[in-house]
């Protein structure tokens, strides 16, 4: 009787999500778009003066970066031409 149950729970369908799943749906942003979304967000600075700010205000500027939904620290440290460590400490 046990087995019989054991089975029959083992095989019944359910909706559950495993934690690997729900990090699949995490939208992530291609280059491109990533350019565009951190273009909108600089407005008049251009992305390449952005690693010749003066430290807080560099910092400020990647600190929002890392906020944009979708852009990577890495994907990040590619766009500005900097390290992720810089990325990641601002």
């Amino acid at each position: 009787m046990a087995k019989e149950r054991f089975q029959e729970f083992n095989e019944r369908k359910n909706n559950d999500k495993c934690l690997d799943d729900t990090v699949n749906e995490r939208k992530r942003l291609t280059d491109e778009e990533a350019r565009l979304e951190i273009k909108k967000l600089l407005g008049p600075i251009e992305i390449s003066h952005v690693k010749s700010l003066p430290k807080v205000k560099r910092n400020e500027v990647l600190r929002k970066v890392k906020a944009i939904e979708g852009v990577s620290l890495r994907q990040a440290g590619r766009i500005f031409g900097v390290s992720i460590n810089l990325i990641f400490k601002a």
